[in-house]
């Protein structure tokens, strides 16, 4: 059955001699894997360019409901990105919350919410001009909220670490290690609060920054019951030095 949708890209792997294994997440079904074929051709080089991490892409495929694998059958750009494409560093952070996406939501079935969420995240990261290095913690604290994750409390100076198996900010540092300490704790809480608009504001370095990084991704190990290996994470840190 051919199906209209919108598709956002999230992670390709090479499949056979010419074809591509595309993971995205769509508005009418969801995370769903396509077949593309041809797109790797020396005829198709142009074709290849729509299939980077977060492109937008207006698609009819064919479904088949006993199937894991569908098939791409006509697509084109839904709406064009400006500077993700061209820019080193959007472009890593492209990399990465791809790999976190393709990893992290499974659910094969239409989820308006986040979808819309996604559209919104990428065209922020689309128009950014400064904040550009906090934008992939923003995102991943946001993302909580649409995977079912949000904190359950609310932060304030009394309740200084956040406990990860429960979710919340707590006043006494937890008996175990799955914590962030009042530091880290403190830069959650402001980036729920703040906007794409408000990053640059946040002076973080390296150290920082690389270290709650590690600190979200094991929050979503521990929930999601699974490793989240994310390998483009390293290539981040060299890119925000």
């Amino acid at each position: 059955m051919l199906e209209k949708l919108t598709a956002i890209v999230l992670h390709t792997k090479k499949y056979r001699e010419s074809s591509l294994l595309v993971y995205a997440y769509t508005d009418v079904f969801g995370r769903q894997t396509y077949i593309v074929n041809g797109v790797r051709s020396e005829k198709n080089k142009a074709g290849l360019a729509l299939f980077q991490p977060l492109t937008w892409l207006d698609a009819v495929a064919s479904h088949h409901p006993k199937s894991e694998i569908h098939r791409l059958r006509e697509y084109r750009l839904w709406q064009p990105l400006h500077s993700i494409p061209f820019d080193i560093t959007k472009n890593a952070l492209a990399l990465f919350i791809g790999e976190v996406l393709c990893k992290t939501i499974r659910e094969q079935e239409p989820n308006a919410e986040l979808f819309d969420f996604l559209c919104r995240a990428i065209h922020d990261l689309d128009a950014l001009e400064q904040g550009v290095a906090n934008f992939h913690l923003y995102f991943l604290v946001h993302l909580l909220r649409y995977v079912g994750y949000a904190p359950g409390n609310n932060y304030f100076l009394e309740t200084p670490y956040f406990d990860v198996p429960s979710g919340e900010f707590t006043p006494l540092r937890p008996t175990h290690d799955l914590f962030f300490d009042p530091p880290q704790t403190q830069l959650f809480a402001t980036l729920l609060n703040a906007s794409p608009a408000q990053l640059s504001q946040i002076a973080l370095h390296r150290e920082q920054r690389n270290r709650f990084i590690d600190n979200m991704l094991s929050f979503l190990n521990h929930h999601f019951d699974t490793p989240v290996p994310i390998r483009s994470a390293a290539v981040l840190q060299e890119v925000f030095k």
